[in-house]
């Protein structure tokens, strides 16, 4: 029974500051303006004008002057600041209350009728009357502060006491009323935007004031005319305000854009873009959004809320115009964000040479609230920050090329590496958790024999996708082409954790169907296997990389394909010799290199590779158990062929690498000659006839040329493929 009370209690408070606040102020908001407007007429009827034909002829030149003033305003952030005050002011001075009462309201009225189109109807009747009744307050205080000036016995200084006194209180009543009326139309309200406005008035005060006088000082000279003389230093004052104006917002977005210049974070340019088009503009609404490759809208508001998959229809005309898109009276359907309720909308693009990197959309709750020069500073500053953006995408893009591999999008071995060294220190530094996958596709060769290049590179781009779509559920993966049809990932997990993501990857990977133009391919599956630093006692990232290697091959590829194993010490002494021809694997090189490098009478090395000419063929006109056995009279040949001390891996599927030490160049064409000879003149039985193979040979001459080993290898042999290709 109290639960429910409280949810009653919750629910009415709620109602009552979402509903009842809300109507409340849309009720008393437009009574306090009609109320107003009739305050206004009231205090005209009760100042009728003395018509004479000094007075006709200031009408004449006041009107029109003050109505000018009203429609080119300076535009500052939070308000628009006009010198139409020297001319009421001037007449405040000069001129008895009701002539002062009904010119303002007259250029008012002229004002809001030109402008009609630009503000609500109701503005009409309501500006004039807001200065009206601004007016009358100031004539009231001054007749208190007349009053004890006269009663003090002062003979001079009410001409001054007068400008001070109307002027104050016009400043005071007007700000107030104005923010009475923005917080019950709108029931939000900037107690900054309040103060901001408040300071660039005084600015302009400090403007009116002595210019106001300076026109009753000649006005016994010139009479009504002195407003023609005073439009001359309005003119120029407003002229000077409004490129003071231009030169700040300029040049605090050139100083802006150049320490963004040097920025290589595009979220830090974003947001000081941001910050900077906000202040600009003084809007209470803002949202900076980002394009994402399907077109949709991400980003973040002023107040840090993100948003996701934003689309609306004048982002889509942002996006194909690339130029700013105003709103001056927007409706509901209009706001990109449905709880801003903003009456006008500006969205800036920010474009590069070929594309829309993101928008900033920006929101008043005023019909009309952006103007032409924030629309002009808004442009330039877009302008600006793309060059910025476009330069940093293209370095981005370069770096980004750097690390990747080109055909899957992935992260290249080299980087992994990188990757792989920082990580397994921090690991072992801090205690943490890290563990490593390594998959590849089964039968891969068979795809790229079967279909040709082209296609088991479509295989390899598809697989790499849907493996990095199961990847990118945690921020903390590192996936990466390792080279060939292999896979690596790394990342903060335990070993439970790595074995369920490679079977997800697994899982989904097997049940992708994969089709490139007319071919389907089917059954494609991968192997993993996973290795974890604590667990598996990893001494270095590389006896990490070879545990789960191990447990790759034995555990995932002997035991029958498609499926995840995790290290075992079983696995070790298998690495590093072939189940098939029972001959050393490049694991057992890889180990055995840097012992072999510490001796000097092992230079030079020749790395000879061994490739069997149409193995292709025969595996298709025979079946891989035959070309199985090819492969293993191969390795028969070559172990008779070669010396008790030569080094003899199988190196690929139908290759083979020999490691001859410490001989002379001259002598290994000889001995290339002889391994050619030897396949050339040797029966293999299942075939039925000899077969033919190349020989490539890779020599280092010292121990710092290891490292690049393999990388020389894997060139030879995309030579020799290559060769072979175009000898057919």
């Amino acid at each position: 029974m109290d639960d429910r009370k409280a949810l009653i209690e919750r629910w009415s408070d709620a109602m009552r500051v979402g509903m009842l606040k809300p109507w409340a102020l849309r009720t008393a908001g437009p009574i306090f303006e009609f109320v107003l407007i009739a305050l206004g007429l009231l205090l005209l009827i009760q100042s009728p004008i003395a018509w004479t034909p000094e007075v006709g002829v200031v009408i004449l030149l006041a009107v029109p002057l003050m109505a000018a003033a009203v429609i080119f305003p300076v535009t500052l952030p939070s308000m628009l600041v006009s010198l139409e005050l020297v001319f009421t002011f001037y007449l405040v001075l000069s001129y008895d209350v009701a002539t002062s009462l009904w010119i303002n309201y007259a250029s008012e009225m002229l004002g809001a009728l030109i402008l009609i189109k630009r503000t609500r109807k109701l503005v009409i009747l309501l500006n004039p009357a807001l200065k009206v009744v601004c007016l009358g307050a100031g004539f009231a205080a001054y007749a208190l502060v007349e009053n004890l000036m006269q009663a003090a016995g002062l003979t001079s200084g009410y001409v001054v006491a007068q400008l001070f006194t109307v002027g104050t209180v016009f400043f005071l009543v007007n700000h107030l009323i104005l923010n009475v009326i923005i917080f019950s139309r709108t029931w939000h309200f900037s107690l900054n935007s309040c103060l901001d406005a408040v300071k660039w008035e005084l600015f302009v005060y400090c403007a009116v004031f002595p210019l106001a006088f300076l026109g009753y000082l000649i006005e016994p000279y010139a009479g009504p005319y002195s407003l023609l003389i005073l439009a001359v230093p309005v003119g120029v004052v407003t002229y000077l305000i409004r490129l003071f104006n231009h030169m700040v917002w300029a040049n605090r977005i050139n100083q802006t854009c150049m320490r963004l210049s040097t920025a290589n974070d595009a979220q830090a340019i974003y947001q000081k873009t941001f910050e900077l088009a906000k202040e600009l503009t003084d809007s209470p609404k803002s949202i900076l959004l980002q394009r994402g490759e399907d077109g949709r809208f991400s980003g973040f508001d002023c107040d840090g809320h993100p948003y996701q998959a934003i689309s609306h229809a004048l982002l889509e005309q942002a996006v194909s115009s690339q130029q700013n898109v105003a709103v001056t009276k927007a409706n509901a359907s209009d706001n990109i964000i449905p709880e801003w309720e903003t009456r006008s909308l500006v969205l800036v693009p920010l474009v590069g040479k070929t594309e829309v990197f993101g928008i900033i959309c920006l929101g008043k709750f005023s019909s009309y609230g952006y103007k032409h020069e924030h629309l002009t500073q808004l442009q330039f500053l877009a302008h600006q920050v793309s060059i910025i953006l476009d330069r940093n995408h293209v370095y981005e893009r370069l770096e980004r090329a750097a690390i990747t591999n080109p055909l899957t999008g992935l992260y290249n071995a080299q980087y992994f590496q990188e990757q792989l060294e920082q990580r397994f220190g921090q690991a072992k530094a801090m205690g943490e958790e890290l563990s490593l996958i390594i998959f590849d596709i089964d039968h891969f060769k068979k795809y790229n024999d079967t279909y040709g290049h082209v296609v088991g590179d479509e295989v390899l781009r598809q697989v790499a996708a849907q493996a990095k779509q199961v990847t990118d559920s945690r921020e903390d993966v590192l996936l990466a082409r390792y080279g060939g049809e292999e896979f690596v990932a790394i990342g903060n997990m335990t070993v439970q954790e790595a074995e369920a993501l490679a079977e997800e990857m697994r899982h989904r990977i097997a049940a992708h169907r994969y089709v490139y133009q007319e071919h389907t391919m089917k059954n494609i599956t991968i192997s993993a296997g996973v290795a974890h630093v604590e667990l598996h006692d990893a001494l270095t990232p590389q006896d990490l990389m070879e545990k789960a290697d191990q447990a790759l091959y034995w555990g995932g590829k002997e035991m029958g394909r498609n499926r995840v194993a995790v290290y075992g010490p079983e696995y070790d002494q298998r690495l590093f010799i072939d189940s098939l021809t029972g001959l050393r694997t490049p694991y057992y090189l890889k180990r055995k290199l840097p012992s072999l490098t510490e001796v000097e009478a092992n230079f030079p090395m020749h790395f000879l590779l061994i490739d069997i000419r149409d193995m292709r063929k025969i595996n298709s006109d025979y079946g891989f158990e035959t070309g199985n056995q090819v492969l293993i009279d191969a390795s028969y040949l070559l172990k008779n062929t070669m010396r008790a001390d030569d080094l003899i891996l199988r190196f690929m599927d139908d290759e083979f690498l020999v490691l001859i030490k410490g001989i002379n160049r001259s002598e290994i064409g000889q001995i290339c000659e002889r391994i050619r000879l030897a396949f050339s003149s040797h029966l293999f039985p299942m075939v039925g006839s000899t077969v033919v193979c190349d020989v490539q040979c890779v020599t280092i001459e010292e121990a710092d040329e290891v490292d690049a080993l393999f990388d020389r290898l894997e060139a030879s042999r995309r030579k020799t493929k290559r060769e072979m290709k175009e000898a057919n």
